[in-house]
């Protein structure tokens, strides 16, 4: 998505999956909301995601390299991302498309919106300033991305189809963690031990939380 995009700009990888951990706290709050009965998860669900979200807070504020527009960029993905989980959920009853399906109607969206929404943001004039524009790499490179990121969503799928929800729900937390340590060895950004200990914090915090999940808390 450009939203996030836009926010990996300026945020490390580690901070930018330490935040979208808060996903699930608003995908909570607004299920609960929706449906009006805040007691469809446990006081346990409820105390690990507040923990995340508080900690997540923290991992903003502490970075060094903190830059508002990214964040907000963040917190906009974050955001449509919820509304897309809380859609399907009140309409998975009428909704018949495939998640391979949904996923392709995502895409095509996605360049929908692309489109006007980079010519009111300004984004198409900033490119002509761009200093990659005519590097042959920068092409390859989004190419690359591109097709890395739907092989990526079909996996998802895959194995969202194939396991169970528990074993789904393990591997996120351990997956991000993983990534967050890998991106340390392909990308340079500056840190501060406060920075990390929030970020560690939000990443434990959820592989607990997934951990200590049983079968009956499916969302």
């Amino acid at each position: 998505m450009e939203t996030s995009s836009k926010a990996l700009a300026n945020i490390s990888i580690p901070a930018y999956l330490a935040v979208l951990n808060s996903c699930a706290l608003i995908n909570h709050i607004s299920i609960c909301v929706l449906h009006w009965n805040f007691k469809i998860y446990e006081a346990k669900d409820w105390i690990f995601h507040f923990v995340i979200g508080a900690a997540a807070v923290g991992v903003v504020y502490s970075d060094p390299m903190y830059e508002i527009e990214s964040y907000f960029w963040l917190y906009v993905h974050i955001i449509s991302f919820s509304a897309i989980v809380v859609f399907i959920e009140f309409n998975k009853d009428i909704i018949e498309a495939s998640k391979i399906e949904l996923l392709y109607y995502n895409y095509i969206f996605s360049v929908i919106f692309f489109i006007p929404g980079s010519y009111l943001l300004g984004d198409i004039f900033e490119a002509a300033n761009f200093k990659h524009l005519y590097l042959y790499k920068f092409y390859m490179g989004c190419l690359a991305s591109g097709i890395l990121g739907t092989i990526l969503n079909l996996l998802r799928i895959s194995l969202q189809e194939n396991s169970e929800f528990l074993v789904y729900n393990r591997l996120l937390p351990i997956a991000h963690i993983m990534a967050s340590f890998l991106s340390l060895l392909f990308f340079e950004f500056h840190t501060t031990a406060e920075h990390n200990i929030w970020i560690a914090a939000v990443q434990l915090v959820s592989l607990l939380g997934n951990f200590t999940k049983r079968k009956g808390n499916e969302e």
